[in-house]
C-alpha cells in the first residue's frame, strides 16, 4: 500500500493494486487480495480490469473484518473481458480492526482468468 497518486491540501489519494490468477473460482468462493488493511483506511473507489472469467460470472470486492462481518464495496460483471470503476459512499476501516479486502464469485458460475483489483484510498488515521 501506500501508493500516492495525489497530493493536495485535503490530503493524499493513493492507490493499491493486486493481480488474482483465479482458478475455478467456486460460486461464493472467496480470494484474498489483500490482508490486514490497517485502521484509519478510507477506502473511496473500486477498479477492476478482467479477463473474461466465464459464463454467468460477477465478482465482487468486498471488505472482510477481522470478526467476519463483511461490507460490500462494488460488482462487477466478468463474463466478458473488461475495465471499470465504480466510486462508493466511503468506506473506512475502524473499531473492528484490520481488515482484509477480498474478491468474491457473486455470479452463478466458476470463475476462471486474472482479475487485476485497484482501489483508491486515503489514510484518515484512527
Amino acid at each position: 500500500m501506500k501508493e500516492t497518486f495525489y497530493k493536495g491540501a485535503a490530503g493524499n489519494l493513493s492507490m493499491h493494486s493486486v493481480t488474482l490468477a483465479l482458478a475455478a473460482l467456486a460460486v461464493n468462493g472467496v480470494a484474498v487480495a489483500s490482508a490486514n488493511l490497517p485502521i484509519g483506511t478510507q477506502i473511496t473507489a473500486v477498479r477492476i480490469i478482467n479477463d473474461a472469467l466465464g459464463a454467468d460470472t460477477e465478482v465482487t470486492a468486498q471488505v472482510v473484518s477481522r470478526n467476519g462481518d463483511s461490507a460490500d464495496l462494488a460488482a462487477f460483471s466478468t463474463v466478458a473481458a473488461g475495465d471499470g470503476v465504480t466510486y462508493i459512499k466511503p468506506h473506512y476501516v475502524g473499531d473492528e480492526g484490520p481488515s482484509d479486502l477480498v474478491v468474491k464469485n457473486t455470479g452463478t458460475g466458476a470463475a476462471t482468468g486474472e482479475v487485476v483489483l485497484q482501489i483508491e484510498y486515503r489514510y484518515k488515521g484512527y
